[in-house]
């Protein structure tokens, strides 16, 4: 599946991914892009969509921020072992919602392994206002 929006039209692929969601204690949303793609305004828009109030922010020093539910991860240039290290593996067994940015192929293998559902979400700008999102499983 395909959306092509502005990062202000986002409802539509919110509505989409929700409804991946359904019936599941828990599910992975990888997104990728590039830095300033857009990865954090969606988790930002899913969080509205979803009632939410909080306000959404990078997690790039916190690594993680919980958002009643829905978990947002950036592991930008963390190595993977140093994430085991730290316990998230704990963290992901929490039910709910979990965006992941710059998972690597460990994070990937790993949530394989303990059969998790995951989505794929690849964010590509192709203006200064519109992007493309590709959603396929992982």
């Amino acid at each position: 599946m395909t959306f092509t929006l502005t990062q202000e039209q986002l409802e539509p692929l919110c509505e989409y991914l929700h409804s991946l969601t359904q019936g599941k204690e828990r599910i992975f949303f990888l997104l990728n892009g590039d830095l300033g793609s857009g990865k954090t305004t969606l988790v930002r828009e899913f969080v509205r969509y979803r009632g939410g109030r909080d306000e959404v922010s990078s997690p790039t020093f916190s690594l993680s921020q919980d958002y009643d539910g829905i978990f947002h991860y950036d592991f930008y240039q963390k190595e993977y072992n140093h994430l085991l290290e730290l316990g998230f593996i704990e963290l992901f067994e929490r039910e709910g919602v979990h965006f992941i940015e710059w998972a690597s192929v460990g994070i990937k293998e790993l949530l394989k392994k303990c059969q998790f559902t995951i989505v794929r979400v690849d964010i590509t700008p192709l203006d200064s206002a519109q992007r493309e999102y590709k959603i396929s499983d992982e």
